[in-house]
Formats: structure tokens, C-alpha cells, sequence
């Protein structure tokens, strides 16, 4: 069933809709934090770094983990409380691909089935979930065209190392108006991207930056960690350590530049060696 604050926020009428009851039938209460709520109600229970990323209010959120870590869960869970608690919330979920984000879709509605909540779609989006109290959460292709024209609190970005950063350029203009936030959730792939850059730049103190590796995780062995590392050396330290690996091949990484540029050193100018004739 609804969980008991919501469901004091909202009274269901008989075709479906919903309406805020009055002030005075709904005394405030606090809301709980996800990592609580989630414990309480889904039966999840969070490690240390799961519970940072669920409990953090970041406007700006990068999360950098391993393949299998449950990045798809914790975002759900995070985005479903986010919209229960906080009536007409618009989130926009891109991924790769249309099906790589309704993974993260379904995991929601999974969340909210458990909950009470009736599968309702939001007209015109078969990957999407509309709540009693008008949140919205829907998948959207990876194309420039399809994230543009929405107005969104909450834009998540999954394997946002592999899409294109036009993509994620034409969507962050969403935030505009709500002063929304921006989730970007990634396995590293490779020195180039979004992804990378914000990762690596220190200027940026306003994000939130987690990393999680496969030693942060519950299901993985010894005997399967040292059996990916021997079998698949560069995958291993990319997808279970979170490296950002340079292309196959290349002699110098981009790290190792930069550690070979001292920015205190300054320009001299040289004469030129040729000049234009006159």
C-alpha cells in the first residue's frame, strides 16, 4: 500500500486522479531520507557509499562505479522518492538507448508497484510512470530532438561516458527554469566525454563525485576478481576499477601529458623563422 505520509497527502477520487487534501487534514511532517525510507518500506538496505548517494541533495551529481555495483537501483529508488515527495516532479531518464533507459524505468515502477502505486503512463510515452500526485518520470531516446522541449526538475544521465555530449547539452537546458538537477551515471569509457571531463576537473567543487569500484560491492568473490583481472586485463581495470583508460595502443595517456605540462612555466616567444614576403 501507499506509504502512510503520501498517503495523507493525497486522497485517490474514483477516476483516478488525484487531489491534495486540505492544509489542516495534512500536518507537516518531515520527510524521511531516502536511505531510511528505502530500508523501511522497499527493504533495501544501503552500504556507506549507496547510503551517500541516496541521502545526498545534490544539484549536481556524478557517479562513477563498476558494472554490476546497483547504480540502476540506488538512481530509481532516488528519483521515485524524490517524486512522491514532492508533488508534480518531472524526471528525465537518457541512456544510450531507449531500452537501456526504460532498464532504469522499470526498476522504478518496480519500486512503486511494491509500494501500491498503479502502473499509470504518461500520455504519449510508453517507458514512463505518472503518479497519483502528477510526478512524472519517463524515459526519452538518445538524439538531440528527443531531449529537447521538456521542463525538468531532475534530468539522469545513465551511461553518460558513452552518450554524446550534444545530447546532454540539449537536455541540461530542461533545468532552466526549475534549477534542476543534473545526474550524470557512468562507467568509465575512455579519455574523452562529459563524463570524463567533469570527473577530472577539479574546479568543479559544486559537484558531488562518488566512486565505487568492485571492491565496494557485495556480490563479487576473490576468485572472480582474480579471474577478470587475468582474462581481461584492460576491461578489468575500466569496468571494475573505474579507470579511465586510454584507447588500445596509445603510447602516452592523457594523465601522463598532463603530468609532463608545468603550468608555471611561462610562454617565451620566439622570432619567426619565416617571414611572408612583402
Amino acid at each position: 500500500m501507499y506509504t502512510a505520509l503520501f498517503h495523507r497527502l493525497i486522497e485517490l477520487i474514483p477516476d483516478g486522479d488525484a487531489a491534495v487534501c486540505p492544509e489542516m487534514e495534512c500536518p507537516k511532517q518531515e520527510i524521511p531520507t531516502v536511505s531510511e525510507w528505502a530500508t523501511q518500506n522497499l527493504k533495501f538496505k544501503p552500504d556507506k557509499i549507496q547510503t551517500s548517494v541516496l541521502d545526498h541533495d545534490a544539484q549536481r551529481l556524478i557517479l562513477c562505479c563498476a558494472r554490476q555495483w546497483g547504480k540502476t537501483t540506488i538512481v530509481a529508488m532516488k528519483a521515485l522518492h524524490t517524486a512522491i515527495f514532492n508533488p508534480g516532479t518531472e524526471i528525465v531518464v537518457i541512456s544510450k538507448s531507449i531500452k537501456q533507459a526504460s532498464l532504469l524505468l522499470n526498476k522504478v515502477c518496480q519500486s512503486a508497484a511494491i509500494l501500491g502505486f498503479p502502473r499509470k503512463r504518461v500520455l504519449g510515452y510508453e517507458n514512463s510512470l505518472h503518479l497519483p500526485n502528477g510526478s512524472r518520470i519517463f524515459a526519452v531516446a538518445n538524439s538531440e530532438k528527443s531531449s529537447r522541449g521538456y521542463t525538468a526538475n531532475i534530468v539522469i544521465v545513465d551511461e553518460a561516458a558513452l552518450i554524446e555530449d550534444d545530447v546532454i547539452a540539449s537536455a541540461s537546458p530542461t533545468l532552466a527554469r526549475t534549477g534542476g538537477k543534473l545526474w550524470l551515471i557512468s562507467t568509465p569509457h575512455g579519455q574523452t566525454g562529459l563524463f570524463y571531463h567533469v570527473w577530472h576537473d577539479k574546479a568543479l567543487s559544486d559537484w558531488f563525485k562518488v566512486k565505487a569500484t568492485i571492491e565496494d560491492s557485495a556480490y563479487a568473490t576473490p576468485a572472480f576478481i582474480a579471474e577478470q583481472k587475468r582474462l581481461f586485463p584492460f576491461n578489468f581495470r575500466q569496468d571494475f576499477y573505474c579507470e579511465f583508460m586510454p584507447p588500445k595502443g596509445s603510447l602516452l595517456s592523457r594523465e601522463r601529458i598532463e603530468q609532463m605540462i608545468d603550468p608555471t612555466v611561462q610562454h617565451i616567444p620566439f622570432n619567426r623563422l619565416y617571414k611572408e614576403p612583402k
